[in-house]
């Protein structure tokens, strides 16, 4: 990506016509919002999808500009269509959860194979899986109707009943690696770019960690000042495009081919 090129993906969007698809964690969201006040900048440009103004990822940066009553947002906007951009989700695991203590639902025995056609089809909500003696053991929680609404309504209950146990939420693609060190994991239904716009256009957001979202040439490290937010959108842009120049000719610009971790 050339510098001209951040500078043009890079929008001064208003906060209001930007569409939640993703539940928050109040948790995280109070923890972001602390920071983001502490240090007076949006640290990472939320990724909007170019043509219905779905955020697709920053969902709690969203969320803490509406709360202090920002007028205006620093997006990436994206071609949400781009093949290139593909859609994981984040899989519920634990060590100690069982399969029948999950109140409201109850798990009836399937192959592994069966149990994901069925939650591909929207007939089941989440499957429990864990590997004993080196096979995946599986229960499946059927969901009731055949909708991705209900199916949505089912999996947000389902959460609720395990957010107080130890469960932590690992990548889609990561999750073998959790089964093999003795973790049981709760497999999902991975949405399509479809449904995603569409419930997001509809308003029904979905629990959160329902979506992972991988995205080439994804750009962090903004640090826009929240106060350049509050100004009208033109003057908003035209000070993050002079920061943002000024930047990338001091070559303050760095494109990473490998696998990073980031610390927040």
């Amino acid at each position: 990506m050339l510098a001209e090129d951040i500078v043009t993906k890079l929008q001064i969007v208003p906060t209001e016509k930007l569409k939640q698809h993703e539940e928050i964690i109040q948790y995280n969201f109070q923890r972001l919002r602390e920071a983001m006040l502490n240090m007076g900048r949006l640290v990472d440009p939320i990724i909007v999808d170019s043509k219905h103004y779905v955020v697709i990822d920053g969902n709690h940066r969203k969320k803490v500009l509406d709360t202090i009553k920002c007028p205006n947002c620093a997006c990436q906007l994206i071609d949400y269509e781009n093949p290139d951009i593909k859609v994981g989700s984040w899989f519920p695991i634990s060590k100690t959860v069982k399969p029948d203590e999950i109140a409201g639902f109850k798990p009836e025995k399937v192959d592994f194979e069966t149990g994901m056609r069925e939650i591909n089809s929207l007939n089941g909500t989440f499957m429990y899986a864990k590997k004993i003696d080196g096979k995946k053991e599986c229960f499946l929680y059927n969901s009731n109707e055949q909708k991705l609404p209900s199916v949505i309504s089912q999996q947000r209950k389902f959460m609720s009943a395990i957010e107080s146990r130890d469960v932590q939420y690992v990548a889609d693609d990561k999750v073998d690696e959790y089964l093999d060190a003795g973790h049981a994991a709760f497999y999902r239904r991975i949405y399509t770019k479809k449904e995603i716009i569409e419930e997001a256009v509809a308003g029904r957001v979905m629990p959160p960690k329902s979506t992972r979202h991988m995205i080439p040439d994804r750009i962090i490290r903004l640090n826009l000042h929240l106060g350049w937010l509050a100004e009208s959108p033109e003057v908003c842009k035209e000070m993050m495009d002079e920061m943002l120049r000024r930047r990338l000719n001091e070559g303050s610009i760095r494109r990473y081919t490998e696998t990073v971790i980031v610390l927040y």
